[in-house]
């Protein structure tokens, strides 16, 4: 599996959208932005629910995904890359 992922980490976007997986699996809405305790019971949910943890599991595998390569994997034009597009 060949995947540039500190660029990755380097695009913004990564981590929109790996927040958004999150925070989805998490079930936060608006009122749960509150306050600090119910972001962490809200962790904790997540944590303590099985199914939950391997959807973000796959979840993320779909943030990681190169959409435009088959399979898990950059093309090598991506891999010689140093920074996000």
């Amino acid at each position: 599996m060949k995947i540039n992922i500190p660029v990755r980490l380097k695009n913004p976007m990564f981590w929109i959208g790996l927040l958004g997986v999150i925070f989805t699996a998490m079930g936060v809405n608006p009122e749960m932005l509150t306050s600090w305790q119910l972001v962490g019971e809200a962790l904790k949910n997540l944590i303590s629910n099985p199914y939950m943890i391997v959807s973000v599991i796959v979840a993320i595998g779909g943030v990681f995904n190169d959409p435009t390569t088959k399979g898990i994997k950059d093309s090598e034009r991506v891999m010689s890359r140093n920074k996000p597009v």
